[in-house]
């Protein structure tokens, strides 16, 4: 078994916040998410490999010291260049000459599964963890979603405008090694913008069974200021998080993060994510990113 992260995004819903950092080392509660994944997986299944791209190498580079890590690195340096997490994956396999069987995770997700079990379910066959959601109208455009039948998948709808299930993709897949060599044919016959991995499972679902893994505690796929700020309140249960650098006086922060050294005073912030070297002062800010070295005052 190889373990695969993918983590090669330039995450530009959290623009400000993620121009100069990968979304992956987001810190949540003072520790960066990927920390917190990478915990998930079993010791025996280690070193992973990390997938990421030639602009944020040098921050995964820096993070990955001393890690059960290795660094794999798509040349690319903007959103408009980027592989897609399929097309990533084949070249990685083919690169690699991996010929074992893959656990593939997306590294800015906040998951919480047993993945042995997950593995054991798979018995040899492809498998896909999925969450179910309160409310199948969230996936509308969002999540892939699956419609499951005695374990397996019968239909995967990628991003569906009506989904038929409240069973999201929690982008954690198990690929058997007989697997691998499909992602190569997928790419050559998927029409163009159509390499995520729900587009994969799709096909894929045409030439052999997938298991539907239902016993996920717990995800949330980090990608906007929303699910940021859940999943750190899910650790701090519900309480702002405060850098130790930053300065803060006079002020009320409400279910908001503070990346950094800053300065607050005087202020009021509701759900908000302020970076670090930033100025407030007087302001009163809801719903908000506030990026790097901003200064608000009055």
């Amino acid at each position: 078994m190889r373990t695969v992260i993918l983590a090669g995004g330039y995450a530009t819903r959290l623009w400000p916040l993620t121009l100069h950092r990968p979304k992956p080392l987001l810190p949540i509660a003072g520790r960066p998410l990927l920390d917190y994944l990478l915990k998930q997986i079993p010791p025996e299944w280690l070193p992973a490999i990390l997938s990421v791209n030639r602009r944020f190498w040098p921050s995964f580079s820096a993070w990955a010291r001393g890690k059960p890590v290795e660094l794999w690195v798509e040349e690319t340096r903007k959103e408009e260049e980027k592989l897609g997490a399929v097309r990533a994956l084949a070249h990685l396999v083919e690169t690699l000459g991996v010929r074992d069987d893959l656990l593939v995770l997306a590294g800015d997700n906040w998951l919480r599964l047993d993945l042995r079990r997950f593995w054991e379910a798979a018995a040899g066959r492809p498998a896909v963890a999925l969450f179910p959601l309160d409310d199948p109208g969230k996936a509308k455009g969002r999540y892939g979603v699956a419609v499951v039948e005695d374990g397996l998948i019968l239909a995967f709808q990628e991003k569906p405008e009506k989904p038929r299930s409240n069973l999201a993709s929690t982008a954690c897949y198990f690929f058997p090694r007989d697997v691998l060599p499909l992602l190569g044919e997928f790419i050559r016959e998927a029409p163009q913008g159509h390499d995520a991995p729900g587009y994969f499972l799709q096909w894929l679902l045409a030439r052999r069974p997938i298991v539907a893994f239902t016993e996920v505690e717990d995800w949330l796929d980090v990608g906007d200021r929303v699910s940021y700020l859940e999943a750190n309140m899910r650790v701090t249960h519900g309480e702002s998080w405060v850098h130790p650098g930053a300065r803060i006086s006079g002020s009320e922060l409400i279910r908001t993060v503070v990346l950094g050294p800053c300065l607050i005073e005087g202020s009021r912030l509701r759900e908000c994510v302020v970076d670090e070297g930033v100025k407030l002062q007087g302001v009163e800010l809801e719903k908000v990113l506030v990026g790097k070295g901003a200064w608000l005052r009055g």
